[in-house]
């Protein structure tokens, strides 16, 4: 299954990012993404590190339709996937 090792980054992602927003304003793994150092990602930049990022995973995680990522959208989309990937399991 292609979107497993997607799902499982996206799950490594969140767990640090939860753990890291506590602590400061930005994490580094959104931080590594954004490789413009921009504040946001861009679905080139997703698409660098996720090649199979599609673009209607790109819309449904830009939630404000500005064709860029927030931490927050980010994060929201990741946690959205790791909750469909384990009611997936049970």
């Amino acid at each position: 299954m292609k979107t497993l090792p997607m799902l499982i980054c996206f799950a490594l992602a969140v767990s640090g990012t939860a753990a890291c927003a506590q602590t400061q304003e930005r994490h580094p793994y959104f931080d590594r993404m954004d490789t413009d150092k921009s504040g946001y990602l861009t679905k080139e930049e997703v698409q660098k590190r996720f090649p199979g990022f599609s673009d209607a995973m790109f819309k449904q995680a830009d939630t404000n339709n500005d064709g860029r990522l927030t931490l927050e959208e980010w994060q929201t989309f990741a946690r959205a996937k790791m909750a469909e990937r384990k009611g997936a399991r049970m």
